[in-house]
């Protein structure tokens, strides 16, 4: 009811301001679009009073008046978009964003508005997308990724229109190529998941469904990628790319992937239900009608609980009930970020070995932090700090030893550090076990006279910040020093959203951050540090704290010891705990487990060496070797 009475009150308040000739008063027709378009408000109004029209259970039900209404917008559309406007400024709006609203809405209205309006409509539709989805539409490059699958769903309006099954089968290829894992631009997040499961959820049991294959691949990436990087209302905010810099930015496509995934039959339904269902638990606002009546019986679901290496996306995600952890990294065969349509100005150091934690889901987002963050000082990175720290470039990495392997409950990811834009180098490692994650760094080294800094936590204070010497503790988070104590700050800040690139609004927010972080001075010469972070903690907690066993933290090897467990990074090929590699390799053991993979993705094999046997590892292009131990066997495996 909630949701219905939600989309009855948008439609009646935008129906309530649209003007005799069929426009809105509030819009610039004459603008010329760039990152935002307010002509793109027009047919964003149109889908929504075309929705409740369609949809009983609210009096706006086949309404007469909200007909003549949606005809009269529709008819204005011409003005300002039709066969006779050539397009100017971003591409995106006329070939992608427009479509995505006037196709759904014309589907919807379908014989029940004038059949000059309703033809004028589909003319104007089809001049601007072409006549398939897989090419170039009147203006902007050949669609690839997301923005395929965007192409994909406007041709399949535009199929319906016109009652085109040759576009319909090409629009199911079109959909099914994206569903398969590829070093370009293929399976991404966010409205990317959400748009495939709806088409797989409109198009099952027909011919234009996806095959079999494509939709395998996509049930494990929904299960083994969306789901995972999913907590409480929020995406992880590594994988949001440049709409970190946007003022509403939640996880509505995940749950709205998820809750289409979980009604299509595949192997993995069973998880994507249970994750759909805790996410449901805390989902905070209205979903859309369509949405809605999915999102029936919220109890007994769980979130992933574990540890996973994305070895082709270098980021590695940790998560247990009540926290989520991830770190993200790049390489000479990632990039480090993106900076589009002029967003996320600020953003340069999120994949600088950038540390996200959070135990209630919502610390850093629906509460303008971050306009006040200091971006500089993003947790986890060693920063060269300059006046341009925090800048818009972004680019591929120039060291290939970045990667991570683990047993699926705990593992190690490490990264070969040299941070874009910067002087700085360094070995970066991480360790993460039940309740800890180790972060050791060494050989840091700057030519630069600027200041050096680790990070080891930046984040909105909520609760005082208790010293305890070897340990700190605030906001439910726990810190074990190993050795040198960090200089530690709570602190106002102030910023805006228009800094970030994505939104004008100038408006000033303040948030107060707890930050703790080691100097390590100008011109570090093989500098360290060691630190552990302890997730859901109390200043009890931590007075009884058993930290790891730091086995070795140089330019040779870095390696921790938590119970049975025992994590090796090789940064060259040499032997430490009785553990021997004959090249660069992460390892992580435990007394029946063998776990291997190679950081730099290079060719040919690798050989580990343990007391229990000789095991010759193929590299397979950083992905996980696995071999079980026994006290007396010896094999050789690949």
């Amino acid at each position: 009811r909630d949701t219905l009475g939600a989309l009855e009150a948008q439609a009646r308040s935008d129906a309530a301001t649209l003007q005799s000739d069929g426009s809105w008063p509030d819009i610039n027709y004459s603008e010329i679009p760039s990152g935002s378009w307010s002509p793109w408000d027009h047919t964003r109004r149109l889908i929504i009073m075309a929705k409740a029209y369609r949809t009983p259970g609210q009096s706006l039900y086949n309404d007469p008046m909200l007909r003549a209404e949606i005809e009269s917008a529709l008819s204005y559309i011409n003005h300002y978009y039709s066969v006779l406007t050539w397009p100017s400024g971003n591409w995106w709006f006329w070939s992608i964003g427009v479509p995505l609203d006037l196709g759904p809405t014309l589907v919807l209205m379908r014989g029940d508005i004038s059949d000059s309006v309703y033809n004028d409509c589909v003319t104007t539709l089809a001049f601007h997308i072409g006549s398939s989805p897989t090419a170039k539409a009147l203006v902007g490059p050949v669609p690839t990724g997301e923005n395929l699958v965007w192409s994909a769903h406007n041709h399949l309006c535009l199929a319906l229109l016109r009652d085109d099954a040759v576009m319909l089968a090409q629009v199911r290829d079109a959909m099914a190529s994206v569903c398969t894992p590829t070093t370009e631009d293929g399976i991404q997040n966010e409205s990317f998941a959400n748009d495939i499961a709806r088409y797989a959820l409109l198009t099952r049991e027909t011919e234009f469904e996806l095959t079999p294959e494509a939709f395998a691949s996509f049930s494990n990436y929904i299960a083994d990628g969306v789901a995972w990087s999913l907590y409480q209302n929020y995406f992880d905010v590594s994988v949001i790319g440049r709409e970190v810099a946007r003022t509403s930015t939640t996880g509505f496509n995940g749950i709205a992937a998820l809750l289409q995934a979980s009604e299509l039959p595949s192997p993995r339904q069973a998880e994507i239900r249970a994750t759909t269902k805790k996410m449901l638990e805390s989902w905070s606002w209205t979903l859309p009608p369509e949405l809605a009546a999915l999102a029936r019986d919220a109890a007994g679901g769980s979130w992933p609980a574990g540890h996973q290496h994305y070895f082709t996306s270098d980021y590695t995600i940790h998560r247990r009930p009540g926290w989520f952890a991830s770190i993200k990294m790049f390489s000479t065969r990632t990039k480090s970020g993106e900076n589009t349509n002029g967003e996320n100005l600020l953003g340069s150091r999120q994949s600088d070995g950038r540390f996200y934690l959070v135990l209630n889901g919502d610390e850093y987002f629906g509460s303008d932090v971050w306009p006040a963050i200091d971006w500089t000082r993003l947790p986890g990175i060693t920063v060269e700090q300059k006046a341009d720290a925090a800048n818009n470039l972004y680019d591929y990495g120039t060291r290939a030893f970045v990667g991570g392997t683990g047993d699926g409950q705990n593992g190690v990811s490490a990264m070969d550090y040299a941070p874009l834009n910067s002087s700085v180098t360094a070995k970066k490692a991480w360790f993460f076990f039940d309740n800890a994650i180790v972060f050791l760094t060494n050989s840091i080294n700057s030519r630069s006279g600027n200041r050096i800094e680790t990070i080891i936590d930046q984040r909105p204070s909520m609760s005082p910040l208790i010293n305890g010497g070897n340990w700190a503790v605030a906001n439910g988070i726990g810190y074990w020093f190993y050795g040198r104590r960090p200089q530690i700050q709570q602190i106002t800040r102030t910023g805006n959203w228009a800094s970030l690139g994505a939104s004008p609004d100038a408006t000033p927010h303040t948030a107060t951050f707890t930050t703790l972080w080691f100097d390590h001075g100008t011109a570090p010469v093989n500098d360290d540090d060691a630190y552990a972070v302890v997730p859901v903690a109390t200043a009890q907690t931590m007075t009884s704290f058993i930290a790891p066993t730091i086995i070795a933290n140089d330019a040779n090897a870095c390696a921790v010891r938590s119970g049975d467990a025992t994590a090796i990074v090789f940064w060259s090929a040499g032997k430490v705990a009785g553990i021997q590699s004959d090249s660069p390799a992460i390892v992580y053991v435990t007394r029946t487990d063998l776990y291997v993979s190679d950081p730099t993705n290079g060719p040919g094999t690798l050989t580990v060496t343990l007391p229990q046997g000789r095991f010759v590892v193929q590299r397979n292009g950083g992905r996980t070797f696995h071999a079980k131990l026994t006290p007396t066997r010896r094999r050789a495996a690949r």
